[in-house]
C-alpha cells in the first residue's frame, strides 16, 4: 500500500518553517559578529571627502604617479615616483596601507629620499585587501590605490 503524498502541503509546512530557521541564524550571526558602531563625528566627514578629491584631481593633472614596493629581505619600504612630482622632489612622502576590516593591521610610514626613490623601514603586510594612499608632505597631491595580497609585487598608484 502506497503512502498518501500532497506535494503542495510539504510546500505549505517547509517554506515557512525553512524562513524562522533562516531568520534565528541571521539573528545570531548579527549578535555574535555584528558591526563596530561608525564614529560620532562621522557626519563631519564630508569636508575631508571633497578635500582629498581636490587633491587627487591636482595629481592627476600633475601626471603624478608612483610605484610603492615592500622588500622582504631587507624589511623596507619603497616608492618611485613618476611625472611632475618626481621632478619637484617632495622631501617626505606619506604612505598610508589601510585594511578593510581590522584597524591594528593600518599602517602609517614616513618616507625619506634614498637615491632615485624613498624609503624607510617597515615590514611587509599580510596577505589581505589593502587600500593605499600615498600623499606629498605639504598636501599638494595625493593618490590612492588598491592591492590584494602581501604586496610582494610593485603596485602602481596614479596615472604617469
Amino acid at each position: 500500500m502506497r503512502k498518501p503524498s500532497n506535494p503542495v502541503l510539504v510546500l505549505v509546512i517547509t517554506l515557512p518553517l525553512l524562513a524562522v530557521v533562516g531568520s534565528f541564524v541571521s539573528l545570531a550571526l548579527a549578535v555574535t559578529r555584528g558591526d563596530s558602531e561608525l564614529p560620532k563625528d562621522y557626519h563631519w566627514e564630508g569636508g575631508a571627502l571633497e578635500r582629498d578629491e581636490a587633491l587627487q584631481s591636482r595629481a592627476s593633472r600633475l601626471h603624478v604617479a608612483g610605484t610603492i614596493g615592500f622588500d622582504q629581505a631587507t624589511q623596507r619600504c619603497t616608492v618611485v615616483l613618476h611625472g611632475a612630482a618626481s621632478a619637484t622632489a617632495p622631501a617626505t612622502l606619506r604612505l598610508t596601507l589601510t585594511h578593510p576590516t581590522v584597524t591594528n593591521l593600518d599602517r602609517h610610514v614616513l618616507l625619506h629620499p634614498s637615491g632615485d626613490r624613498y624609503a624607510a623601514p617597515c615590514t611587509a603586510p599580510p596577505d589581505a585587501h589593502w587600500w593605499l594612499e600615498l600623499a606629498d608632505e605639504q598636501d599638494g597631491w595625493l593618490l590612492r590605490g588598491r592591492a590584494h595580497g602581501d604586496l610582494r609585487e610593485p603596485v602602481q598608484v596614479g596615472k604617469p
